[in-house]
């Protein structure tokens, strides 16, 4: 119950070519440029496949990205030769980090919360408050899932050929089984489950909130500093 066959249903986080992945970046590109008016070194955690490092890179910023997946960081690099561009893409665990203290002005943390237990995410916000620069800026993006796991329905079409057949939740709904179904396949994936309440009391320990934006009714970007 990974995210392989997830990723691999939906272009809209691994082909940067598609116009789910494009949508993503037109969404978010003139958020993250409202909030990042200095130029700066930025590090996109838990980058993918790197379309928001190569975005910001095009406005100026030196990016530096790193995922935990080997076959997302394969597809930046490949991406990264097609485009000839400078941004380095690094193998790494956003729970320990390999970068020295205050590296980076911006450090951008797209859509990836479903990827963490809450003392996961603990110490990847221990790590980004390390590697912050004082005057740094550190800008999350995710989905409210505790508030959007009630109103999605079963049969619910998502992507291009799959819909949602089936929706199981843990007894503290702290994570989520959703089984995706196609006409020739299906499959499963395990989501952790985090709503804005629950971010925001994690991101008071260790900073300061700057800005919140709401993308839609269930997407939200969030700008903190340091305290």
């Amino acid at each position: 119950m990974g995210f392989t066959e997830y990723y691999r249903a939906f272009p809209t986080y691994t082909d940067l070519r598609s116009q789910e992945y494009k949508k993503r970046l037109d969404d978010l590109e003139p958020l993250l440029l409202k909030h990042m008016k200095r130029r700066g070194r930025v590090l996109d955690l838990a980058c993918g496949v790197g379309g928001f490092s190569f975005l910001l890179e095009d406005h100026g910023f030196e990016v530096i990205g790193i995922d935990i997946s080997e076959d997302m960081i394969a597809r930046a690099k490949r991406y990264a030769q097609e485009r000839e561009s400078k941004v380095e893409f690094i193998l790494g665990d956003a729970k320990n980090l390999p970068f020295n203290d205050r590296e980076f002005d911006y450090v951008i943390f797209i859509d990836s919360l479903v990827h963490f237990t809450p003392l996961e995410l603990n110490q990847v916000f221990k790590e980004v408050r390390r590697v912050l620069r004082p005057d740094g800026k550190f800008i999350i993006q995710f989905t409210d899932l505790r508030e959007l796991l009630p109103r999605l329905k079963e049969s619910l079409v998502v992507g291009q050929e799959y819909w949602i057949s089936k929706i199981i939740p843990d007894q503290e709904e702290k994570t989520v089984v959703i089984e995706f179904q196609s006409e020739n396949d299906s499959f499963r994936v395990r989501f952790n489950v985090w709503g804005k309440t629950a971010v925001e009391l994690l991101g008071k320990l260790y900073f300061r909130k700057e800005a919140q934006e709401k993308i839609n009714d269930y997407s939200y970007l969030i700008v903190y500093q340091l305290k």
